[in-house]
């Protein structure tokens, strides 16, 4: 298995998985990754694998460079670390098994010699906001802009500046430019199976994007978390904080829950006597989190008028207290986040577009529990435990309960699936927890063979992807908000059994 980086001038895109399925890229719907420029054909080149290499095939006559020499049509062996460049894209091949670790994603080998690999070092440069990466082994020396760069037997030298390394990793700023040196181990130990800095998962779809928010997360780019209520947002978001190193607080706000008219002294802080009730000084959520990162979860709930006093921040790091002249500056990191489709609320223009390119930087999406089925289990196990040492027993489940667990669409995913593990636990008398226990609030999933029962999961389905929110529902699906209501109370008992239909 491998991953392939994708950059655009300086700025990372995404990671994308090289697995047993070829990887095709081209301006092509019918490619797995589909990049609209001009200069890509529509099938341009391919990644695939054969036995234990790796292979570039370019389809295109317009070819492309392979570590600064040009190439075209055929077929060419690639290794860890070679760049692909086409057009203003460049691709980074990432072998997994390169990486020396055994603990980490499963790269489908036991073998240890992995182990007494060589070493390999990544380099991170940050210039202006934009971000870029050296990878090399043993030594570096190489003009990077106007700075000869030069690495050898653990010490760095940036023009003026000279330092022995002692531990990784290892950050310096050289004429306003950040510079973060690490080595492979340290990148590995990130990368582990089961637990990234507090997020659990088993899940392949999580776990591949592991080196991307690992390696976002020591930048000061905004990251933008996708993800249902109660899948994980949170807990990523403050996993991403502690890799950062940031020094300063991790300032969680959940843009749904602030009244209109507290929004800017929730965000930015007031004097007294800016407003009925401000009877001292208060800082913001900003001002909070500085030297830190500010977490805005949902925050597609933003009204428009407060969305562009944080444009302004985000392009200023300055605050202003409400009822205050003076500015602040500030140094803050954003997370933000939504459950809802940020992309159709900027087309809608319920959502600033110039703010969503400040915002959207490092994309993160965090699966729903009822596409992960790997993880139930995974976090069942760990909440009983948690429930058995705070009780002083040991109780467990049985298998037809864990069957309807592993069957059940878990609309609140991970914070529901835990509330129901919790309530099963107390109300069970047995050691052994029954599926009689296990009691569920919400909607299960079944095949529908008649077009009635096709539309009945369609609306459920909706309803289930908005959280249950019924205009955004309704919105959704194209129907007027009377019909939804009606649908919902003639379907008032089927809901209650989850539309499982015998």
């Amino acid at each position: 298995m491998a991953v392939l980086q994708i950059k655009k001038k300086l700025t990372t895109l995404n990671m994308i998985t090289i697995d047993t399925e070829p990887l095709s890229i081209g301006r092509g719907k019918e490619n797995r990754l589909i990049i609209p420029e001009e200069y890509f054909s529509r099938e341009h080149l391919h990644i695939y694998q054969e036995g234990n290499i790796f292979i570039l095939e370019i389809l295109s006559k317009r070819g492309a460079i392979l570590n600064q020499k040009a190439i075209n049509s055929g077929g060419y062996k690639i290794k860890h670390g070679d760049i692909i460049e086409v057009g203003e894209y460049e691709f980074l091949f990432l072998d997994k098994n390169e990486f020396g670790h055994q603990d980490t994603i499963d790269f489908k080998t036991n073998s240890n010699s992995r182990l007494q690999k060589e070493p390999f070092y990544f380099l991170q440069i940050i210039e202006n906001r934009q971000s870029s990466f050296k990878l090399f082994k043993k030594e570096l020396k190489q003009y990077i802009g106007d700075h000869l760069v030069e690495f050898n037997s653990n010490k760095i030298k940036v023009s003026h500046y000279e330092s022995e390394i002692k531990k990784y990793p290892f950050s310096f700023e050289v004429d306003d430019i950040k510079y973060l040196i690490f080595d492979s181990s340290y990148a590995s130990s990130f990368f582990k199976k089961h637990n990234f800095y507090g997020f659990w998962s088993i899940s392949e779809e999580i776990i591949s994007q592991y080196m991307h928010i690992w390696i976002s997360s020591h930048s000061d780019f905004s990251i933008f978390i996708h993800g249902e209520t109660g899948a994980g947002k949170d807990v990523m978001a403050r996993a991403i904080h502690k890799i950062s190193g940031r020094k300063g607080n991790f300032i969680p706000l959940n843009c749904a829950s602030i009244p209109e008219n507290l929004w800017e002294s929730e965000l930015f802080g007031h004097i007294k006597g800016s407003y009925t009730g401000a009877e001292q000084n208060r800082n913001g959520a900003f001002q909070e989190a500085d030297g830190g990162t500010i977490f805005l979860d949902e925050i597609a709930d933003m009204p428009l008028e407060q969305q562009a006093k944080l444009l302004r921040v985000l392009e200023t790091s300055k605050v202003k207290k409400l009822g205050s002249d003076k500015e602040e500056r500030v140094n803050v990191r954003v997370i933000a986040a939504t459950h809802k489709n940020i992309f159709d609320l900027v087309q809608q223009g319920r959502f600033r577009e110039d703010l969503f390119h400040r915002i959207y930087v490092f994309p993160i999406k965090i699966p729903p529990l009822r596409d992960r089925k790997e993880d139930i289990t995974l976090y069942t196990n760990m909440f009983l435990s948690q429930m058995n040492e705070k009780m002083g027993a040991k109780k467990g489940l049985s298998q037809t309960a864990i069957d309807s667990l592993k069957e059940y669409l878990w609309p609140g995913n991970v914070r529901e699936l835990k509330n129901t593990i919790e309530r099963a636990y107390l109300i069970s008398a047995d050691d052994i927890i029954q599926s009689e226990a296990i009691q569920f609030f919400g909607w299960k999933k079944y095949i529908p063979t008649k077009l009635d029962d096709i539309i009945n999961q369609t609306i459920l389905n909706t309803l289930i992807k908005n959280s249950f929110n019924r205009k955004e529902t309704y919105e959704e699906l194209g129907i007027s908000r009377t019909k939804l209501y009606r649908w919902m109370d003639e379907q008032k008992d089927n809901l209650l059994k989850g539309f499982k239909y015998d």
